[in-house]
């Protein structure tokens, strides 16, 4: 399967990679974290719909992002900015965003996103 690295602000997305089981999953703390090849990128949205900082230095020194997913939320102070990391990367990298999820996703999010990335290798 393609490699994972992910971002976890509040532990939506850790939950999401545990939840898919992905054990050898790259946790990013601060961006300096190297991965080599291919790989998929889970990300929060911090701040009013911005990439978090090690989010963006991770991408900018780890060429080979093939896909993201966002985690975010649609409470009401929120929705206006709803993933707006995953959209940032996407069209940074030209990369198509997998799945946008509220908070940890639910069930059938999990089964897409299992399915894409085994799609991706």
């Amino acid at each position: 399967m393609i490699k994972v690295a992910y971002a976890s602000k509040t532990g939506h997305v850790q939950k999401v990679v545990d939840q898919l089981g992905l054990a050898d999953a790259l946790k990013i703390v601060d961006g300096t974290e190297k991965i080599d090849g291919e790989y998929v990128i889970f990300t929060y949205t911090s701040g009013k719909g911005k990439t978090p900082k090690p989010v963006e230095a991770f991408l900018a020194a780890n060429p080979g992002v093939k896909a993201v997913v966002g985690s975010g939320s649609t409470a009401k102070s929120h929705i206006e900015t709803f993933n707006f990391a995953a959209e940032n990367i996407s069209k940074a990298y030209h990369v198509p965003v997998i799945a946008k999820l509220d908070g940890a996703g639910t069930g059938e999010d999990l089964a897409h996103i299992k399915t894409e990335l085994e799609k991706l290798g």
